[in-house]
């Protein structure tokens, strides 16, 4: 079984307010990577969430992308995408 990646509402608002250069590497990686990876885990630049279970980060300049993987289901889920001085007070 493959991972399903989901994406929720707010993630896709805050992509929109992304600057280019960062919107385009995210996408890259949102949408060609993270579908196409057999261990997200193991994906460049994912890294735990200090102190949750759950979740975890990626860094994109001064951008961090919370994701939220759940292993008994399968699901990568990405939360938001916001300045790394706003992430962490809107997630997890």
């Amino acid at each position: 079984m493959s991972w399903n990646v989901l994406y929720k509402p707010t993630f896709l608002k805050d992509l929109a307010h992304l600057p280019p250069t960062i919107r385009s590497k995210v996408e890259e990686f949102v949408f060609q990577d993270l579908p196409q990876a057999s261990n997200p885990y193991a994906e460049k630049g994912v890294e735990k969430l200090t102190g949750f279970r759950d979740y975890y980060k990626v860094r994109f300049g001064d951008y961090r992308l919370g994701l939220h993987i759940d292993k008994k289901t399968k699901t990568v889920e990405c939360c938001r995408i916001l300045h790394r001085k706003d992430l962490y007070r809107h997630f997890p």
